[in-house]
């Protein structure tokens, strides 16, 4: 929240009050070097300098003056609005005589009216000093030691230790000072430009323990009100994927956290941004943050909204996404309960015709449960001893590599290499992408990895869905021409199969360019070669929101019927195929290709 205005005390107040309210505005900032930079100075390196040996009444004779110090109307000014250059040459006059001869210091003046900002060079604050032998006795100097003449400005301008262990309190008692709904004579004056907070309410709020400088370390900077927020992942770190899903990646932690704020989008970045919806002189609630998640949620998600997402609050990505995208390992919607259930009764089934045979030290008559406990057993033995390198290698070679199939048939190597391989590369990227943004999230890569609309996931998501749809459709030509010659009583290839993964990649091409033209075609999408075009031909599109959500739906049903059926189909080698080769290579140490 960007501060408009701050008062600092009245000169008038009682010496007891401004040496407390003193205290909180010591409180208020780190040490700062930088007169241009901070309120408030480092007084060591002050009376270390050329002007410690002046009062700062000397500089600043005009505060004795005003009615109101600091004004609010000058909180956004900068320093060279405090410090002209008649006080400057009230002690240096031969500076200006020196400008009317065209010199200044060792240097040859053509215009004497670039000179008139002294501060723009000069550091009032932190001139360095020394001696004829140019060395500097340095001073130390704390609160109890200042100058008697300065004690009045420095109880108040003076930075103290960020180690305070009342700064929290402190801080927060200052800018309440101003910024709090008690109709005080401070907030009175802000009020009119910005919203106020009710302290009562505020002290239940999730940062109440934090100071202020942790979100706003630069408010009490000149320019108060351009001063930019702390990022919330400073101290925070980015949800995991079933809390926020890949598209979340481009919206910002206030758009949903904040209370009484709207989302925008940044017309450039397509980055969902924040804007406050209260007014000046309400009491604003945008620190407390206790929001629900469906509360946070319908900000953007509604019909006709304005920065490009769903209609529908849809459910995050779940485990049987996992072969193609970074989803999480959730179980949690029908699609997903009901593809798992009959994937696993037909498992079942499966399993039981294997077990249906005698299994080597599960004894001749041993019921299934002992037998699956016997395969279970030796699997885990084989992984930790020396049986596990020839299975690796026969994974590799017979499995990724399809080194049997490439011998028997290239044409089928290639078509089962288009859909096979594509698959392995998509599920790779997700699932070190989804693990490395869940537990390395300071990696760069891993929000490479999850982030669709980076070139590099944009260009090898859109190409493995192109060589998955190229190896269905040459799958179907071969089969075309493979009927005429099938031998009676063989089976027919399963087209069904083949038409749910095809369409399962039609749709989410199809989804992918809604999502892009929704979005606003972010930077990096365009690799997305076959996403970016689709979403041309729907970019402008009325209702696409609203649409998104149910071929969202369809792709998702056309996944879980995939999954569902896979037992069930001839596709199932995919999954006994490994099995066997793998029980191969470990009881045949000698294995070699065949």
């Amino acid at each position: 929240m960007k501060i408009q205005y701050i008062v600092f005390l009245n000169l008038r107040l009682s010496r007891q009050t401004v040496y407390f309210l003193g205290l909180i505005l010591l409180s208020v900032l780190y040490i700062v070097k930088t007169a241009d930079a901070s309120w408030l100075i480092d007084t060591n390196t002050f009376y270390n300098s050329a002007h410690g040996e002046n009062a700062c009444i000397d500089c600043h004779n005009d505060i004795s003056s005003q009615d109101l110090h600091p004004n609010p109307g000058h909180v956004n000014a900068s320093i060279e609005d405090f410090i002209e250059m008649e006080s400057c040459l009230a002690c240096h006059e031969e500076v200006q005589d020196n400008l009317e001869e065209g010199a200044h210091g060792e240097e040859k003046v053509d215009d004497p009216s670039k000179y008139k900002d002294c501060i723009s060079c000069h550091d009032p604050h932190y001139l360095e000093k020394a001696d004829e032998e140019g060395t500097v006795d340095v001073v130390s100097v704390d609160l109890l030691s200042l100058p008697e003449d300065d004690q009045a400005c420095l109880t108040c301008h003076q930075v103290i230790s960020a180690k305070d262990p009342q700064r929290t309190q402190k801080i927060a008692d200052f800018c309440f000072h101003c910024h709090s709904a008690e109709k005080v004579e401070a907030d009175k004056i802000t009020s009119p430009v910005t919203p106020l907070l009710g302290r009562s309410r505020y002290s239940s709020s999730p940062h109440v323990k934090n100071d202020c400088m942790v979100c706003h370390p630069n408010s009490a900077e000149f320019g108060h009100s351009c001063r930019p927020r702390e990022e919330c992942r400073l101290c925070h770190t980015p949800h995991e994927e079933k809390v926020t899903h890949d598209a979340h990646i481009g919206v910002t932690c206030e758009a949903c956290h904040l209370n009484g704020i709207a989302p925008v989008k940044n017309p450039q970045t397509k980055v969902v941004l924040w804007e406050k919806t209260t007014a000046p002189g309400m009491v604003s609630t945008i620190h407390n943050m206790s929001i629900s998640d469906d509360t946070a949620c319908v900000r953007c998600h509604y019909t006709a909204n304005h920065v490009g997402a769903a209609s529908m609050i849809l459910p995050p990505k779940s485990i049987i996404c996992m072969p193609c995208h970074a989803a999480t390992f959730s179980i949690g919607d029908t699609t997903t309960i009901v593809a798992l259930l009959v994937f696993l009764v037909g498992l079942v089934m499966i399993s039981s015709v294997w077990l249906s045979g005698s299994i080597t030290g599960a004894g001749p008559a041993g019921g299934v449960l002992e037998k699956a406990l016997t395969l279970l057993s030796d699997a885990v033995k084989a992984v930790f001893s020396a049986k596990i390198f020839p299975i690796i290698k026969a994974l590799f070679y017979d499995v990724f590599l399809q080194r049997r199939l490439f011998k028997r048939s290239v044409k089928r190597w290639i078509i089962h290499s288009l859909i096979f391989i594509p698959f392995i590369i998509r599920f790779a990227w997700g699932i070190v992408g989804l693990f490395a943004s869940s537990w390395l999230q300071d990696w760069p890569l891993a929000w490479v990895m999850v982030n669709k609309n980076h070139p590099a996931t944009a260009f090898i998501f859109d190409l493995t869905g192109v060589m998955i749809f190229a190896g269905i459709f040459m799958a179907f030509l071969r089969g075309s021409a493979a009927e005429a010659d099938r031998l009676p009583g063989l089976p027919k290839q399963d087209r069904l199969v083949l038409s749910l993964i095809g369409g399962i990649v039609l749709i989410g091409f199809l989804l992918e360019g809604f999502r892009i033209a929704l979005t606003g075609t972010p930077p990096g999408s365009s690799y997305a070669v076959i996403g970016h075009g689709v979403s041309i031909l729907f970019s402008g599109m009325t209702g696409l929101n609203d649409i998104y959500g149910y071929i969202w739906y369809i792709h998702a049903i056309l996944v879980g019927a995939f999954i569902a059926y896979l037992p069930f189909s001839r596709l199932i080698h995919i999954i006994m195929a490994p099995v066997v080769l793998a029980m191969n290579a470990a009881t045949k140490p000698e294995y070699k290709r065949i």
